[in-house]
């Protein structure tokens, strides 16, 4: 894919090394490489884990603004390599285990003494510190060690995990955000600086308002499937052809429900005449209003209560909301052509700057598609290169 000069995004001239796989890591150097920065992705002989699962779906939406190189770190001269790109780099990005690059000699103090002014990133699951931090960790593990797994479901089922990876994707932009802050703190200081982002830490902050009410009164949150525990109607509701969702969340919006619907009787009701009383009253209040919600078409009741003001949905599926005209008016949408998959569609940093969101200048690289050239960069020469190749230090991807 071309570059697009004119749009060359507000980190352009940063360089980044990006030592990172599965989603965390990636998606966090993915936010730097769509905003300009350029990003040089190091992968072992066997690639990303996430090349693989769902057909490389993970990995083309992870790592797209990046160039590639493969790379055998075990041998010196591999490791030599990345010391050389740190050498020039401005961010040097991991999600390995605590002590894992320092075991093959790229850890911070190493790094740091090469280049002063580097900004080190470290993304793990338990963090630099503390007894957990050599202890193995995926997004659902996190999910049901920070609470968030025990407060998602239905009260009479065991607990669910959430589908996407919102810790991932939570914990990238924390390390995406100290990054760029790091950044712009070096232009005052010359420093360089140590970031380390855990994805429990990042889990538990998501619940802080769970852990505040917990220490006050010593009570758990309790499951409440799709409904919201301080607001009343707020859950999903039957239509005729599926599911509906409904946020009544104030009196005035309850009223206005009432009205839209015909439901002059429960609008009188001085059970739910206020925002209390509709909590305490919720289960039976929502056994009346599904009664009159089955009676409708989603977007038909949709159509009915947005034109009161009543916020609510039509619960979509994937398929349905892509094709929604104001999706496809955000321009997030994207349909690249990567090699041996064809033509797919990706999803755009939803990040508008003037108007639009980030440019794609890379689609994501095959493995050590960009090898030689990054390396030609370095300052070796082509007789070097192909010794490194023979010698499987390092790959070239050939079609």
């Amino acid at each position: 894919m071309e570059i697009h000069q004119e749009l060359r995004g507000p980190l352009h001239g940063v360089k980044v090394v990006d030592l990172s796989h599965v989603q965390s890591g990636p998606i966090c150097t993915m936010l730097l490489g769509d905003m300009g920065a350029e990003v040089i992705k190091v992968e072992s002989f066997a690639g990303d884990q996430f090349r693989l699962p769902m057909e490389g779906a993970h990995f083309v939406n992870f790592n797209r603004n990046k160039r590639g190189i493969a790379l055998d770190l075990k041998k010196g001269e591999g490791k030599e390599i990345v010391l050389r790109l740190a050498k020039k780099a401005d961010v040097f990005v991991e999600n390995f285990l605590p002590g894992a690059l320092e075991r093959l000699g790229l850890g911070y103090d190493t790094i740091r003494q090469l280049n002063p002014r580097i900004i080190y990133c470290s993304i793990s699951g338990f963090g630099q510190i503390g007894p957990y931090r050599e202890r193995p960790a995926y997004e659902p593990i996190l999910q049901a060690m920070s609470g968030i797994m025990d407060t998602t479901g239905e009260p009479d089922r065991p607990p669910v995990r959430i589908r996407p990876a919102m810790i991932d994707y939570c914990t990238a932009m924390n390390a995406a955000f100290g990054i760029a802050v790091s950044l712009i703190e070096r232009e005052k200081t010359g420093q360089g600086q140590r970031i380390d982002v855990a994805l429990l830490d990042v889990a538990i902050n998501a619940m802080s308002p769970y852990v505040t009410q917990f220490k006050r009164t010593g009570e758990l949150p309790k499951r409440a499937g799709s409904s919201q525990p301080t607001a009343a109607p707020f859950q999903a509701f039957e239509t005729g052809d599926g599911l509906i969702y409904i946020g009544a969340a104030t009196d005035e919006m309850w009223q206005n429900l009432c009205r839209a619907l015909g439901l002059e009787d429960l609008s009188r009701n001085p059970r739910y005449a206020t925002r209390q009383g509709r909590i305490e009253h919720r289960e039976e209040l929502a056994e009346e209003l599904n009664k009159v919600t089955k009676r409708y078409r989603s977007q038909d009741l949709e159509s009915k209560l947005l034109a009161v003001d009543v916020p609510c949905a039509k619960i979509r599926t994937i398929g349905e909301i892509i094709q929604e005209p104001h999706v496809q008016s955000r321009g997030i949408l994207e349909e690249v052509d990567y090699p041996i998959m064809g033509k797919i569609m990706t999803i755009k940093t939803p990040i508008f700057f003037s108007g639009g969101p980030p440019t794609t200048r890379w689609r994501a690289p095959l493995l050590g598609e960009h090898t030689r050239e990054v390396l030609i960069e370095l300052g070796y020469s082509h007789q070097e290169i192909q010794d490194l190749i023979n010698r499987r230090i390092a790959v070239q991807y050939e079609p």
